[in-house]
């Protein structure tokens, strides 16, 4: 089995502006450093190892074609994982984003009492991705306005029923259910904007 050398840190910049310099050999070596992890990821988010080699070579595609829109506000590995991940969905017939437990959430966030360590078995950019999805989440929730970020909070994080919610916010019970609603819908869109496919796909 080949072992891909690691990037070093800062060298990676440099490749991504070669690449958009029209330098084919550095966006070869990005391709190189994480066609297999990429590969592996869309294995388990298309299902099917024929259809994730297809759409994980697609996504290196698309990638160097829309090159000069990556701003960097993530990381390469990261965006380059959000267009195969949307092409993967399309290529299901659905539009949806990964499926992410708000339960989950708390327990990783700092401090909460069952905080689950990082899993040794993930690789260096899983454990990167997981980080930036999960600060995504925690931004997407403290964007919600109130009451609707705590009704939130209390039912989906903390497992409050809609009677528990109700007594500690003051609001009626049909008054939960229709807060919690809306913002599951406002956290799923914020997230879908996340995770959208950059411009033009």
């Amino acid at each position: 089995m080949s072992v891909t050398r690691p990037i070093v840190p800062g060298s990676e910049d440099r490749l991504i502006e070669a690449a958009r310099a029209g330098d084919n050999a550095a966006f070869d070596s990005l391709v190189r450093q994480y066609q297999d992890y990429l590969y592996r990821l869309m294995v388990r988010a298309c299902h099917h190892p024929q259809d994730a080699e297809e759409v994980a070579s697609e996504a290196f595609v698309r990638a160097y074609e829309k090159l000069g829109q990556f701003e960097g506000r993530s990381s390469f590995v990261t965006w380059l994982s959000r267009i195969a991940t949307n092409l993967c969905f399309r290529r299901r017939g659905k539009a949806e984003v990964p499926s992410v437990s708000l339960d989950e959430m708390a327990r990783e966030a700092p401090g909460h009492p069952d905080q689950s360590p990082p899993s040794d078995q993930a690789s260096p950019e899983e454990r990167l991705i997981q980080g930036e999805v999960k600060s995504a989440i925690h931004a997407a929730v403290a964007a919600l306005p109130e009451p609707d970020q705590t009704v939130l909070r209390l039912r989906d994080i903390d497992g409050l029923s809609a009677i528990e919610a109700s007594e500690r916010t003051g609001l009626s019970v049909p008054a939960v259910k229709s807060r919690l609603h809306r913002a599951r819908r406002a956290l799923r869109e914020r997230l879908n904007d996340y995770f959208q496919i950059v411009d033009g796909e």
